[in-house]
């Protein structure tokens, strides 16, 4: 029996050809591969710079300058605020926080080598301010334009845009209810835990919120409450006092009281304040009927107000006054017991507390008894009474807030109304 030698004869087998087409198949692949990579350079790397140089940006100089009071910049990274003396550099990120009775100005510049600013915000009392972007192209042969991105948390900010010569400017301002968004104008923003009231000063200003806009032009403005869209374009005035026109339980506005200026008050009769119609009109009716009389009475309403007016331009006193009777003559020995007054208290831009009286009479006074701040006006007719603006006074310290008015008589005895009380801010 002959064996074959097989492990021979499987190490002497012919190798399998080379297939030289699966190479020439690689080789353009690897060819195509490269074309593309160049195509994509060619025209990426081009497209590329084009696109940092139309889209790069740097953050815009900003400062903030406190007027009065402390105000606080609050960066991410820091365990306590910073509080600002002057003037300090402010950046994107952090938070610009306002006390009770501080005052604060943020301004956006051109560049470093100007003072030209782009926006100002005039941050009002217990405020807070974020800055989220502030931003402009880095290129000059950029086409975007300048972004100021801020969020109002809660207070009061005025918001003025300046676009430059070279390039325009957005300004948006965020809200926990709404977004404002202008460019060259002025916006008087006020926000609380409820609502977002938008004011323009100046320039249109776009308001949205929950799919409504709402463009508001020169002395408009809209309200924005939680959860829903901004009301439809309103004038920018308001009446400060509430139930001016004694239409709504007297109880739930204003504050009645009765002061008697003696020693004993067992036997005193006060006066009484009662809300009255007479021929459709309602009016207050502040009463005191003493026979014996001679000593100092008080009856008054009081309303806290508590409105700060910095961002309107005119403030004035409207009402309709009537006197019926009245023991003593004029405005009293000191010109301080009318039958007929309103006391209006405010804080001043100093920080300061003032107040402003007026009275109204129909006796004359006695001799030598001073007439100061009041005026005589006929009995039994309605006369319509406006103050001067106190925002633009020569005299009057420029008010901040409106703290309260009080509408009262004083005196001994006297029988006076009053009707459709107005404190009118535009």
């Amino acid at each position: 029996m002959s064996v074959v030698d097989t492990t021979s004869q499987q190490s002497h087998s012919p190798s399998p050809p080379v297939l030289y087409e699966n190479v020439g198949r690689q080789a353009w692949m690897l060819l195509w591969i490269a074309f593309a990579t160049f195509a994509i350079l060619l025209v990426g790397i081009p497209l590329s710079i084009n696109w940092y140089i139309h889209n790069a940006t740097r953050p815009l100089p900003t400062q903030v300058e406190a007027i009065r009071g402390t105000t606080l910049i609050i960066t991410e990274n820091s365990e306590e605020p910073t509080a600002v003396i002057d003037t300090i550099e402010a950046s994107e990120g952090e938070i610009i926080r306002t006390d009770d009775i501080a005052r604060a100005n943020m301004s956006v510049y051109e560049s470093e080598q100007t003072q030209d600013t782009l926006t100002t915000v005039q941050l009002r009392s217990n405020s807070e301010l974020v800055v989220d972007r502030i931003r402009t192209p880095r290129f000059n042969q950029s086409q975007g334009y300048n972004t100021v991105s801020l969020s109002l948390n809660l207070g009061r900010a005025r918001v003025t845009g300046n676009p430059s010569e070279d390039r325009d400017l957005g300004i948006s301002v965020t809200t926990p209810h709404s977004t404002i968004r202008f460019q060259d104008g002025s916006a008087a923003i006020a926000v609380n835990n409820d609502t977002t009231e938008v004011s323009a000063r100046r320039g249109e200003v776009a308001v949205e919120a929950e799919g409504r806009t709402v463009i508001l032009n020169d002395g408009r403005r809209t309200t924005v409450t939680l959860g829903s869209p901004p009301t439809y374009p309103q004038a920018t005035s308001q009446n400060l006092v509430a139930n001016g026109d004694f239409s709504q339980p007297l109880e739930e506005t204003w504050i009645k009281e009765q002061i008697v200026d003696a020693g004993d008050l067992s036997d005193v009769i006060y006066g009484d304040t009662s809300v009255i119609d007479i021929g459709g009109r309602l009016a207050a009716y502040f009463v005191r009927d003493d026979e014996i009389g001679g000593i100092h009475t008080e009856t008054s309403l009081t309303q806290e107000i508590d409105t700060d007016v910095q961002d309107f331009d005119s403030l004035v006193l409207r009402l309709d006054a009537r006197l019926i009777s009245q023991s003593l003559s004029g405005g009293g020995i000191l010109s301080s017991e009318f039958p007929l007054m309103v006391r209006i208290d405010f804080i001043d831009i100093d920080g300061k507390p003032q107040f402003w009286t007026w009275g109204f009479y129909a006796v004359d006074p006695v001799d030598n008894w001073p007439i100061r701040d009041g005026e005589k006006i006929p009995s039994f007719v309605w006369y319509e009474y406006e103050s001067p603006d106190f925002l633009q006074s020569p005299t009057f310290p420029r008010p901040q807030k409106v703290v309260s008015i009080r509408v009262y008589a004083s005196g001994h005895n006297y029988r006076s109304q009053v009707s459709d009380i107005g404190l009118i801010a535009e």
